[in-house]
């Protein structure tokens, strides 16, 4: 197809630079037919948006597949921060890379959808930038999950700790999130609640640690500062 404006993903992953060359650090990745659009052309790098969360990096333009944009617009939904749910049926994809190869809608509760999902992540790798099972990150892994649960998220856990509804310590529950917070009170990491003292969580990988009022205890040593809790749903 000649050049346009949009492009979709053909491969089961595409990374998403900082910068544009290849030593740059991914910060994101392209998943199996996610859509873009296409910002810049720099020699032999794309600057690019993606649809579904509007995160902005650089693709390697020998990876690109354009597309109509009567295809662009159809089915998907961009992310919009005042309505995180989607308004129609999930569309099926199959997300190569990933444990995901039927996403469409079932009988399934919504929450119970999002914590199967993330627990099928359950030891793989941490990948800064990832978002498949070969590699994720913590937020990554949350956007991901909650796909599956028809809940479209921001790319990084500080714009995702901006959404639902403060927690209070005791009320949390399964499918709530955790935020935690470095030295400088920086959010800086993303956990779901599986129950109201387990949370599964991409640290070195994804596992399941116990979490106090405090924070997250891995082995008896707390790793990581608790801000607040938020529920989306």
């Amino acid at each position: 197809m000649q050049k346009t404006s949009f492009g979709q993903a053909r491969l089961s992953i595409i990374p998403i630079r900082a910068e544009a060359r290849h030593s740059s650090e991914m910060v994101s990745q392209l998943l199996y037919n996610e859509t873009y659009t296409i910002l810049e052309e720099q020699e032999e790098w794309l600057y690019i948006e993606c649809l579904h969360d509007g995160y902005k990096g650089w693709m390697a333009a020998n990876q690109v597949s354009y597309i109509s944009q009567e295809i662009f617009d159809t089915p998907f939904k961009r992310y919009n921060p005042e309505l995180t749910e989607w308004d129609q049926q999930l569309e099926l994809n199959l997300f190569m890379g990933s444990p995901f190869y039927d996403i469409a809608p079932t009988l399934v509760p919504s929450i119970e959808r999002i914590c199967n999902a993330a627990q099928q992540f359950v030891n793989s790798p941490y990948l800064w930038g990832g978002r498949t099972a070969a590699g994720v990150d913590c937020s990554g892994l949350m956007q991901i999950a909650f796909r599956m649960g028809n809940v479209l998220l921001p790319r990084d856990a500080s714009e995702q700790a901006t959404l639902g509804k403060i927690v209070a310590w005791g009320k949390q529950k399964r499918g709530d999130l955790a935020f935690f917070k470095n030295k400088e009170d920086k959010i800086t990491h993303v956990g779901l609640f599986l129950s109201p003292d387990l949370l599964l969580h991409a640290s070195a990988w994804v596992r399941i640690d116990a979490i106090t009022k405090t924070g997250v205890f891995h082995k008896n040593t707390e790793t990581h500062q608790l801000a607040f809790i938020k529920r989306l749903r």
